[in-house]
């Protein structure tokens, strides 16, 4: 399998990409979880590193293709 499908997010980094896929900022992701700003640059930047993803349009579309209507 390839890294991106075998990879386990964990279950804030899966917050943060949903949120991502929803197209808020970090900033409003921060907000949102109760976060600062900096944990969720490093969450995002976990994601990207785990998924082998270039760029958070494509977390994005990850999270659209790996999410069902109602969420993962």
């Amino acid at each position: 399998a390839r890294p991106a499908e075998s990879a386990t997010l964990t279950a804030r980094e899966s917050e943060v990409v949903n949120l991502i896929a929803d197209g808020k900022s970090n900033a409003a992701i921060a907000a949102e979880l109760s976060l600062s700003e900096h944990t969720v640059k490093r969450h995002v930047a976990n994601i990207l590193l785990k998924l082998d993803l270039p760029s958070r349009a494509a977390a994005a579309a990850f999270s659209a293709r790996h999410t069902g209507p109602d969420g993962p």
